[in-house]
This record gives C-alpha cells, sequence and structure tokens, in this order.
C-alpha cells in the first residue's frame, strides 16, 4: 500500500510503500491439513479460531509420523517465498541446472514450488478452506497501519517492505528477516500492540 495524498503535515512518507499478506494461502492451506488430519506439528502456533474442516477426513492409511515430517518440511518451505535471498536474480548453480535440464514442468514445479504437495490432497475440503480464508480479511474501513504510521515509518526506513499476518492466538510478532514482519491479526487491529511489534 502507498499513501495517495501529499498534503502537509501527512505523516506517511510519500515514498513509503508496504505490502501486506493477510493470509498468504500456502500457509493458510497448510494450517487447514494440519486440522483436518489432527497433526501434531509444534512449536507451530495454533490458529484462533481453528479452521472448521468441512467434511475433511484424515485418510485411513496415512502415517501419522510420515504425516507430521512432510508438513513440518513443507511449512518451512512455505516461508523460503519471503526469503530476501530467494528472490535474487542470479545464475543457477551446478545442481539446480541439472535440475533445470533434467527435470519435466511438473517435477520443477514440485522441486520449487513453496505450495503445499499434492500429499494434501486425499480428504481435504477445499470448500471449508477457501471460506476460512475469506473469513480473514480485514474489516471494511480504515486500514490497521493508517493507525500506526509513525512506528510502521521508522520500521520501513530500518527495510520492513512486507507484514505477513497470521491467524495465531493473541500477540504475536516475529521479524522473520529485514523486510518481512510476522503478526497475529490481533496485533495488527489493536493499534498498541501493531506499534509494539512494528517497534520490536
Amino acid at each position: 500500500m502507498r499513501f495517495a495524498e501529499d498534503r502537509p503535515g501527512n505523516p506517511w512518507p510519500n515514498d513509503m510503500q508496504i505490502s501486506v499478506e493477510e493470509c498468504w494461502p500456502p500457509l493458510i492451506t497448510l494450517l487447514c491439513v494440519r486440522r483436518a488430519g489432527r497433526l501434531e506439528t509444534d512449536p507451530v502456533p495454533r490458529p484462533a479460531p481453528e479452521p472448521d474442516p468441512g467434511s475433511s477426513r484424515r485418510p485411513e492409511n496415512l502415517d501419522v509420523d510420515d504425516a507430521v515430517r512432510c508438513w513440518l518440511s513443507e511449512w518451512h518451505r512455505a516461508w523460503t517465498h519471503f526469503d530476501a535471498a530467494s528472490v535474487a536474480v542470479r545464475a543457477p548453480d551446478e545442481a539446480t541446472q541439472h535440475l533445470l535440464d533434467t527435470l519435466s514442468d511438473d517435477e520443477l514445479w514440485q522441486a520449487f514450488s513453496t505450495w503445499p504437495s499434492d500429499f494434501w490432497d486425499s480428504g481435504i475440503d477445499r470448500d471449508a478452506c477457501d471460506r476460512w480464508r475469506a473469513s480473514m480479511a480485514a474489516p471494511v474501513g480504515e486500514l490497521p497501519e493508517h493507525r500506526a504510521v509513525s512506528a510502521l515509518a521508522a520500521a520501513w526506513r530500518a527495510g520492513l517492505t512486507t507484514v505477513i499476518q497470521l491467524p495465531y492466538v493473541g500477540y504475536f510478532a516475529h521479524r522473520i528477516n529485514r523486510e518481512h514482519l510476522v503478526v497475529s491479526a490481533t496485533t495488527r487491529r489493536d493499534p498498541e500492540l501493531y506499534n509494539r511489534a512494528l517497534e520490536s
């Protein structure tokens, strides 16, 4: 987002641009399948509210230990989308070039995508997951960022470009790198908590 008006006394710096990811689909999907599969994946925080699994059912032949390992691996891989180093334009190393030369497009997608794999397609009610994701949009009205401009501008000057909102319980704030700050919906919607998160 960027404040369009240029007027005296406007606290929003003219060149400040901040992106907000309210409910990034790969992470939300993984939270949904964790709930549907009743997987224990500590220390990843629980969402509030928990997603309604709808008609989702854990497959009868699911190896739960394997599913947990797969979930945690994909959860960590999904976060690489926000790794500043991953978006730098550079020549592929030898191993990457080998994959580019030998894998099909579908195989390359599985190797490099930060989206959940087809492993989770069985037994998942996608419509229920989509409804949960849609319920997370910020209420219509003034954006939380407009109530925390001073702290937001200071964080932006220190390198912040993106705020990632997840439906975690209570106050949550974690700066995963110079450019990205993760906050809970509760944190972002409460001016005092949001200022505290931005200043941390």
